[in-house]
């Protein structure tokens, strides 16, 4: 008796570790053939800019699981503007920012494997489909040309010095989130500048070797919240930036 109960118990065990590597196996295929909800892990780098002047966009690598590893099955958008994916596995795909792209939510969507269900309010429940939030930076093109940019944030004002006889500094300035900004350049001597919309694109005021068309402390009116990257040239002297 005692045998036959050794019997049914070793059976019993054999059964359920058949069981677990069936299952094991069957994830593992899974996985390697990209079937299920794809999950991103990690964009590097996390922030980015589209392509500025004759720099290329940033590129990107998007690292997680059960991505399609045919790269055309893969669809990219970065805050509604659709990306090229340049390869594609089962758990990286690479792309580069496109032109136009601006601070959001990177899609990454899988086609092939039903219903593809986006939205940045699906949380878990979307189908075939991953949202990550992803910066755009559009110093980043800029390799620290001007060194570190000098951040300020509504509505407390910074001060910082032109040592040179001329110099150009690198700012990032953080509106008002609640509705328009006024953004005074206050520096004691003329200048000129440029800046960049909420896409990189850019607008420049003046002409740094022609001292014709510098302005003196100009106030730039800004509709809506965004991040403002900008440049400033100016004489040697102090700058304050404040919100008038």
């Amino acid at each position: 008796m005692r045998s036959s109960m050794q019997g049914i118990v070793l059976i019993l065990m054999i059964s359920v570790f058949g069981i677990s590597c069936s299952n094991s196996k069957n994830s593992d295929l899974a996985s390697e053939l990209g079937i299920g909800d794809p999950v991103i892990t990690s964009i590097d780098p996390p922030s980015g800019s589209p392509p500025i002047g004759t720099s290329p966009g940033t590129s990107i690598t998007i690292n997680g699981r059960l991505f399609s590893g045919t790269a055309s099955n893969n669809t990219i958008t970065f805050n509604g503007v659709s990306a090229t994916v340049l390869t594609a596995t089962t758990t990286q795909i690479t792309t580069v920012v496109p032109a136009g792209a601006s601070t959001g939510t990177l899609f990454l969507s899988k086609s092939g494997s039903g219903a593809v269900v986006c939205d940045k309010n699906n949380g878990s429940t979307a189908m075939n489909c991953y949202g990550s939030t992803f910066y755009i930076d559009c110093y980043k093109s800029f390799n620290n040309q001007y060194g570190e940019e000098i951040g300020v944030t509504y509505p407390d004002s910074k001060s910082f010095a032109i040592t040179g006889q001329t110099g150009t500094v690198a700012l990032r300035i953080d509106l008002n989130p609640e509705g328009p900004t006024n953004v005074k350049l206050g520096c004691d001597t003329y200048l000129v500048y440029s800046k960049f919309s909420k896409s990189c694109g850019r607008t420049d005021v003046g002409n740094p070797n022609d001292t014709s068309t510098w302005i003196y402390q100009p106030t730039l009116t800004f509709p809506s919240y965004y991040t403002v990257q900008m440049f400033v040239t100016a004489g040697k002297g102090n700058c304050e930036i404040s919100f008038p």
